[in-house]
């Protein structure tokens, strides 16, 4: 006999070990079925030993052990799998079996699928990553060529993308020549063409290029050398729950623990990667960007025109007007890029100055317009709770009728380029337009489908800029630029350099503000000037990656939040905890968190701090350098 000691793949559990009897000796990293409370639960082994050797502890528990049904002939677990979660483990607070379950794809943590069987080899390839800074054109030139490089070394490739939008894309530009070797992996498959996917990935008899997004990365093959992680300073690489893990920190672990070459590429990646290349601790792949150039050129158009409070100002400038009147006469495409959903992210009363608030997040309401059997109806909106009422007529204050929106939304945008240019094929794409991913998809095709037009979008347009426009403009640079995060700047650079990178006349930004180092480095495609500043900024305010955050955040009344505080100063004592209130919290529900400021040298405190923040109670979310702390 033998007591197998099992984790369990539950999402969020908070148990780290099981133990059971089993006449059989499981290996280490077998998948098995085991009884959690009445229920089988998929789980992996992480030891197994003789009950002889165990006796002791046996006769001392106060519990007594189940038995394990009889499991022949298991799948096993990569060791290099086994090997990243513990790595993970040393950088984030959560069990062992929570990474796990992060890094298993869907479909073979749920049962659905079983983890292909695969033998474990360790590469010999240059473990270090390696960073490539260019446009999106000369970074598909130079992943061709390392596809080929592999290749030639009889080795497969993967390319793993933020999201199931930027597929596509990456395909079209890579399998020119190897259609049969391409295997791809999305979240929007059928179960026909995922099960295809994983019989292409069984067959070992050709190099294989592997494109997928992160969900599927971690699925082993014996004659993969190198990873590629393209778009790498995308916030879609973290995942929306806990562990809330970094899935680029993730694979940089796995390729080393496999010994495979990585490659993080983007038109601006992280800062933090920036400051690695510098410091030689990630290595430069292909020459060294300090500018780079761009067939669009970016222009700043600062508008200058008052809005008074029943006369709103111009939204599109007579230097726009005149650039989209001329490409779509070139049957050209364009886009508008609005920052902030809906009519207005803001309604204000004129006479008290109320703003209507989500009363569950205290956030201020966007205001959408919605068509139902050919009646507008408005409706207010709060992008954090979720919560969806009618749109009021009048002040709840005052009960003065005189309401007015504040801030620039997309259909705002939408309802004045359509009374300037009502003969002008116009697509709007946002969340409210496409609510899947596949109705993005659609409306995105049909827009270059057409001989010219103008597309609307907010962020979720962006990935699908690829086929390219002529002309594009940031609406308002003043409402892109006030999101509440530290990664203000290089969101905004980025953002700016993307647009850049996918149009082949011009890129044009209005602003009510008068220009800044940012957009000047913008212009000019000056990526080493941008890092030089970025990074003495953050180095001077102590922002990543010179410090770590951790962010705590608990929800509750006002009152409750500073009680449901107490046990968690009793568990962090001695930790530097700066605690406070979200901005957007209101009387009836409060948002408290508790910020942890680590100094990246100290890796004693960071040890010392992930042990305590794994005694936390589960009502406390932790997230490691999250994008925004407040």
């Amino acid at each position: 006999m033998f007591v197998i000691q099992v984790i369990p793949l539950v999402r969020g559990t908070q148990l780290e070990s099981l133990s059971y009897f089993s006449s059989i000796e499981y290996p280490v990293g077998a998948f098995l079925e085991v009884p959690i409370r009445g229920k089988k639960q998929r789980a992996i082994v992480t030891d197994a030993r003789p009950v002889s050797s165990t006796k002791t502890a046996l006769k001392a528990a106060t519990f007594s052990l189940r038995k394990l049904p009889q499991q022949p002939d298991p799948v096993v677990i990569p060791p290099s799998i086994q090997a990243t979660a513990a790595t993970l483990s040393t950088h984030y607070p959560t069990s062992l079996g929570a990474l796990l379950f992060a890094l298993l794809p869907p479909d073979i943590r749920n049962g659905t699928h079983p983890y292909p069987r695969t033998e474990s080899v360790v590469q010999t390839e240059e473990t270090n990553p390696q960073l490539l800074t260019a446009r999106i054109d000369d970074r598909f030139t130079a992943y061709q060529s390392f596809i080929r490089s592999t290749f030639a070394h009889r080795g497969s490739i993967m390319i793993v993308v933020p999201t199931a939008a930027e597929i596509e894309p990456a395909v079209a530009e890579l399998q020119q020549g190897i259609e049969d070797r391409v295997i791809i992996f999305s979240p929007n498959q059928t179960k026909k063409q995922r099960e295809k996917a994983y019989n292409q990935l069984a067959d070992t008899t050709t190099a294989k290029l592997i494109i997928t997004t992160p969900s599927h990365a971690y699925l082993e093959r014996i004659d993969l050398l190198a990873i590629i992680i393209e778009q790498s300073a995308s916030g879609h690489y973290v995942t929306r729950q806990r562990p809330y893990l970094d899935h680029r920190t993730a694979l940089i672990a796995y390729a080393k623990h496999s010994g495979r070459a990585v490659l993080l590429g983007d038109v601006v990646p992280r800062t933090e990667d920036e400051v690695k290349r510098r410091d030689e601790r990630y290595l430069t792949y292909g020459e060294e960007a300090k500018r780079i150039a761009f067939t669009a050129p970016l222009s700043i158009i600062t508008q200058k025109d008052k809005p008074k409070p029943d006369v709103p100002f111009q939204l599109f400038s007579r230097e726009l007007l005149t650039s989209v009147d001329r490409a779509l006469e070139a049957r050209g495409h364009v886009f508008f890029y609005a920052a902030r959903r809906g009519l207005a992210p803001v309604v204000a009363c004129i006479d008290c100055g109320h703003i209507f608030r989500c009363p569950d997040s205290n956030t201020p309401y966007s205001l959408i317009r919605t068509k139902k059997s050919g009646e507008e109806e408005r409706w207010f909106v709060s992008s954090t709770s979720g919560r969806r009422v009618k749109a009021a007529d009048v002040c709840v204050d005052c009960g003065s009728w005189r309401l007015r929106e504040r801030g620039i939304g997309i259909q705002q945008v939408y309802d004045e380029w359509t009374k300037l240019r009502p003969d002008t094929p116009v697509t709007l794409l946002d969340s409210e337009t496409a609510t899947t991913p596949k109705q993005a998809a659609t409306l995105a095709k049909e827009f270059f489908t057409q001989r010219s037009g103008v597309l609307i979008g907010t962020q979720l347009a962006l990935p699908f800029l690829s086929a390219g426009v002529a002309v594009s403009s940031i609406i308002s640079l003043d409402a892109a630029r006030s999101i509440p995060t530290w990664r203000a700047d290089e969101s905004l650079f980025r953002l700016l350099l993307r647009l850049r990178e996918c149009t082949a006349k011009e890129v044009i930004v209005q602003t009510r503000s008068e220009s800044d180092n940012l957009l000047i480095h913008a212009t000019r495609g000056a990526v080493e000037r941008f890092y030089d500043d970025e990074i003495a900024l953050r180095q001077m305010l102590q922002y990543p990656p010179f410090s770590t955050f951790i962010l705590l955040t608990w929800v509750g009344t006002s009152t409750s939040v500073v009680e449901l505080e107490q046990p968690i100063k009793v568990a962090l004592t001695d930790l530097p905890v700066q605690f406070y209130n979200s901005p957007n919290s209101s009387t009836g529900k409060a948002q408290r968190h508790g910020l942890i400021r680590i100094p990246s040298a100290d890796t004693t405190l960071y040890e010392a701090a992930l042990q305590k923040l794994r005694n936390l109670p589960p009502y406390v979310k932790v997230e490691i350098d999250p994008e925004r702390i407040v």
